[in-house]
């Protein structure tokens, strides 16, 4: 993408100048409207939330229908059936606004914020309170939140990347275009804005393309594919019903077509499946809120459940990141007084300080604003790739950075000394000089080395059992640093990691495709690691089947956090990786993050066993129908019958899942665990109930009351075979009485729920068109529900029916 390069019209004016804006200034702007306040959408509108729950085929199809059978007179079915397709999309609607409204004050506690000058002194404001004019200071890892232009450039170097996608910086002089969305990765600057809110181009961006994209998690995609195919068949199938009725009846339009056509819809789509899903992860987002994390994309809860591997850096995950000077060692005669004129002198001229030299600048007590005793002649600023930084002289250049790349080739002493010094854990940093001006971003040959800065940082106390705890849920942990290999070896065995093979940014370099993949693969720890080359492992990982968290803080990890499934930004980070981050730490710590992916794991286990329950019930409804439908039999089930049972012993029971009452038992995968029960289960059922309902039907005698009676019993057996199914999703087999006793609650619900269920049909019978089963009818179904009970376990068990449908699938 190309952006406007049109020359600026710079604001010369008193008030533009670098005592910024006045408070009237400010006003005057505000009442024309001249402000930032601009709010993108970065989530689904309350409009999508309707239409999604109301306006959708299922809901439209239903409502339909029901208000046909309504003119024909038949308020039961209307009430009974109307009143779950409402309450569903009401209950829907209502909740997710509610979790909405909830989730955006949480958001809107953390707005961005940013530094502004204004009355002379710098200032913190919302991004959104700046004004049109308003003069911004720059620093790396600052957003532009408005276009504007630069009114000073220190080495100011700016990431496009999100606007044109060039990955490489544009340095930036006085005057040039400063575009919001880009963001500062090196150097410094002032720069005011010109244009502001929905004008500016990032905000253009997002209205026009709609940047905004809801990322769906496995199990979300699996559920989408699953109502899908769902929709597929009630469209395609639906009409068939009233093709049959008119075979049999001889009319199309009638009462009998409508009310199995509703019966047929509401049993097919399970779109009570999407409403649990998405209560069950907004639940899950606000509780792990309240645990010092912040999620910024609701979804991004069973994303944490998912993670098998997670790459963290070393800095601020196992140490403390409050890096102080160690030791102070000269080289090369260098006195201890003229050496810290030296480094007083370049980080004073430097136009940002990172941790490292804001640490240095406090033990040689080089004071923030304090005037140098020269001025640069310009800077080469440090970044991840380059791992060195200079200030250039009149005469000289002085040079900071990583020992490996600072320290010449002649030093070789300096340089074992160096790498021993770092396999003791410290953090070591190498300072030169050069006679004359550096003619190039490369490093002079006549460098000399005039010290080794020693620093070091503290191991977290609590990261042994923080480690832990990511093993004992089978997370794969991987350091990936910018920082020297003995370094980070120290620090991550300190802190309680098992290193199995590590590797450098150099040695990743000299390697294939393969190679690299299979470094990835093997390797966790990587040291010297620049920001693309942290990206290529990540998405290495993610090729390989891993699903990957990456946690940052610094400009240099925004490739690396976009490429992860799971982005994890530090509170105390730069603004820029919070932005692109799905949540963030708000106590810069790993701590929190076992507790938030157990939560994601709770919440999987939850969609896991709701998807159990809602699918059996689907795959046995449209098998049976059409085995009923083989044998020419009237159709088994009316709508306010299918509609209470459904209620009775599938809506309550995954409600109650999903506010936790009760949990599933533990499932690793969605094809073994849940699919092949679902397929075996939905199979055995629908045979079950065909058995019964055509022994019936045929024991009573084919007419009207043999299809009431035959009707009724299935009433029965359905609701025992749901309350059959509510408990193994909880780890209870019938036929296996030390799981009831290991799971009281829900073996005694499941009998309360399914009671209350049957119990309505002898209370309410001709609500239910109910008539009550003989005691030959008892004892076929309760034969036929033990009979299911025996072969669901031994299919689960062996997995026969299951692997048969799977062997169709897979490739020869």
């Amino acid at each position: 993408m190309a952006l406007e390069t049109a020359d600026p019209q710079v604001n010369t004016s008193p008030q533009a100048g670098l005592t910024g804006l006045t408070a009237a200034e400010v006003a005057e702007r505000v009442s024309r409207g001249e402000t930032n306040n601009f709010h993108p959408k970065v989530g689904r509108s309350y409009w999508d939330i309707v239409r999604e729950n109301v306006f959708n085929v299922f809901t439209l199809t239903m409502l339909i229908m029901l208000s046909i059978v309504l003119l024909m007179g038949d308020y039961s079915t209307v009430f009974f059936a109307g009143f779950s397709v409402i309450s569903n999309a009401a209950f829907g609607t209502i909740q997710e606004v509610y979790s909405k409204r909830k989730f955006d004050r949480l958001m809107a506690m953390q707005a961005p914020r940013v530094k502004v000058i204004r009355d002379g002194r710098e200032q913190e404001i919302s991004v959104f309170a700046v004004v049109k004019d308003d003069v911004l200071p720059l620093e790396p890892g600052d957003k532009i939140v408005a276009d504007g232009v630069a009114l000073q450039s220190d080495s100011l170097e700016m990431d496009e990347s999100q606007l044109t996608g060039e990955s490489d910086a544009v340095l930036k002089e006085a005057n040039d275009k400063l575009f919001s969305g880009s963001f500062c990765v090196a150097g410094s600057g002032m720069m005011q804005a010109q244009v502001v809110g929905a004008n500016s181009t990032v905000n253009k961006l997002t209205s026009v393309a709609k940047m905004y994209r809801y990322v769906l998690t496995p199990t979300q995609a699996r559920i989408n594919v699953i109502v899908k195919l769902s929709i597929f068949v009630m469209v395609v199938c639906t009409p068939m019903i009233f093709v049959a009725g008119y075979r049999q009846m001889g009319e199309i339009v009638n009462l009998t077509n409508f009310q199995s056509a509703v019966v047929f819809v509401a049993s097919i789509v399970p779109q009570g499946l999407v409403l649990t899903a998405t209560i069950s992860l907004t639940i899950g987002a606000i509780a792990i809120s309240r645990r010092q994390t912040l999620v910024q994309r609701v979804n991004a809860v069973e994303s944490m459940g998912n993670v098998t591997c997670l790459c963290f850096d070393k800095t601020g995950t196992l140490t403390e990141n409050k890096l102080a000077v160690h030791e102070v060692k000269p080289q090369n005669g260098t006195g201890e007084a003229a050496l810290k004129d030296k480094l007083k002198l370049m980080l004073l001229n430097l136009s940002a300080l990172n941790r490292t030299a804001a640490a240095i600048g406090v033990y040689v007590g080089a004071e923030k604003d304090a005037p140098p005793a020269q001025r640069k002649l310009r800077e080469v600023p440090f970044n991840s790739t380059r791992k060195w930084s200079a200030v250039v002289f009149s005469g000289e250049t002085l040079i900071m950075g990583a020992p490996e790349r600072v320290i010449s080739p002649s030093e070789k002493q300096l340089a074992d000394e160096a790498i021993s010094l770092a396999e003791r854990g410290y953090r070591v940093i190498a300072f030169a000089r050069s006679e004359g001006e550096l003619a190039d971003q490369s490093l002079p040959e006549n460098r000399k080395t005039l010290a080794l800065i020693v620093l070091s940082d503290r191991t977290r106390n609590d990261m042994k059992s923080t480690l832990d705890a990511f093993a004992e849920q089978g997370v794969e942990l991987k350091v990936i640093s910018g920082d020297n290999l003995q370094t980070v070896r120290e620090v991550a065995t300190q802190a309680g990691m098992h290193i199995r093979q590590a590797y450098t940014g150099d040695q990743l370099a000299q390697m294939g495709d393969a190679e690299f993949a299979a470094a990835a693969l093997e390797g966790n720890l990587f040291a010297r690691i620049e920001p693309d080359q942290k990206r290529k492992l990540v998405a290495s990982l993610k090729a390989q089947g891993h699903y990957v968290a990456m946690t940052g803080d610094g400009v240099n990890d925004v490739p690396s956090l976009k490429e992860a499934h799971l982005a994890v930004a530090m509170n105390d980070g730069a603004q820029i990786t919070k932005d692109v981050a799905d949540i963030v730490l708000l106590n810069n710590a790993l701590t929190t993050l076992p507790e938030a992916f157990f939560e994601g794991r709770t919440i999987t286990q939850i969609i896991y066993g709701t998807c159990k329950i809602f699918l059996v019930k689907n795959l046995y409804s449209l098998l049976f129908f059409i085995f009923v439908g083989f044998m020419f039999l009237p159709f088994p089930i009316n709508p306010t019958q299918i509609s209470w049972v459904t209620f009775g012993v599938v809506n309550i029971t995954a409600g109650l899942m999903t506010v936790r009452l009760y949990l599933p038992k533990k499932m690793e995968h969605f094809r073994k665990d849940v699919l092949d029960y679902v397929v075996t289960a939905g199979a055995l059922g629908a045979v079950m109930a065909t058995l019964v309902y055509a022994v019936t039907f045929f024991e009573r005698g084919v007419g009207g009351e043999g299809m009431l009676a035959a009707r009724s019993v299935i009433v029965v057996y359905l609701t025992l075979f749901g309350m059959l199914v509510f408990w193994n999703v909880c780890g209870i087999e019938l036929l296996h009485p030390q799981t009831w006793r290991k799971n009281p609650r829900v073996f005694l619900f499941g009998l309360g729920a399914a009671f209350v269920t049957i119990l309505a049909g002898y209370i309410v019978p001709q609500i239910l068109a109910f008539v009550r089963p003989n005691l030959v009818e008892w004892a076929l179904v309760i034969a036929v529900f033990l009979a299911t009970a025996l072969l669901l376990e031994i299919g689960v068990r062996t997995r026969f029916f299951a692997n048969l449908i799977w062997k169709l699938t897979s490739p020869p």
